[in-house]
């Protein structure tokens, strides 16, 4: 196969419908991977916040699928739309955990008291906390990894406006199609 075969087939592909769906829900995966490395691989611990927007990628996984398997069903287009609308909805909620998460690294507003305070007080020994160590709670407010000047958060941020404009694009191409 040589380069002009390659990409008229890479073009064929961008304009299918199921594209966007393919393409957000792989996004995820390669996010949750890189997180999962990062974390029990590069020893990079991540803080609660890190774990909150890891939650709308497994979603928009899953959505990804569900509007494929719409799709094999022969489901009416209404429910590939409803989805799509899904999957931006809940990528501009991951946009906005990233764009959150980043401002209080960059100490631009201040983040959760239980993980941005270095002086916050752990449970008493009841509660989730009971067990730890101040040394071993990871703050919201320390960036453990930057490329660029941009942490993970931030990556987190860019990447879920990529999958909102996925998701867009997939209303786009449905609404577009022939009933």
């Amino acid at each position: 196969m040589n380069v002009a075969t390659l990409s008229s087939h890479v073009r064929r592909w961008q304009a299918h419908k199921l594209f966007p769906a393919a393409a957000f829900a792989g996004l995820g995966i390669a996010l949750l991977a890189g997180a999962y490395a990062f974390e029990y691989i590069g020893g990079l611990k991540p803080c609660p916040l890190c774990y909150e927007q890891r939650v709308p990628w497994m979603f928009l996984i899953v959505i990804g699928g569900a509007v494929f398997a719409a799709e094999r069903a022969g489901a009416r287009r209404e429910v590939a739309i409803g989805l799509y609308a899904l999957a931006a909805l809940i990528a501009l909620y991951s946009a906005y955990l990233g764009l959150f998460h980043a401002g209080v690294e960059y100490k631009w507003w201040p983040g959760p008291p239980a993980c941005a305070d270095a002086d916050a007080p752990l449970d008493s020994g009841d509660g989730l906390l009971g067990g730890l160590s101040p040394g071993e709670i990871v703050r919201c407010n320390e960036a453990a990894w930057t490329l660029a000047g941009i942490s993970l958060a931030g990556f987190n941020f860019l990447f879920s406006l990529v999958a909102a404009a996925l998701a867009f694009l997939g209303v786009r191409a449905t609404l577009s199609e022939r009933s």
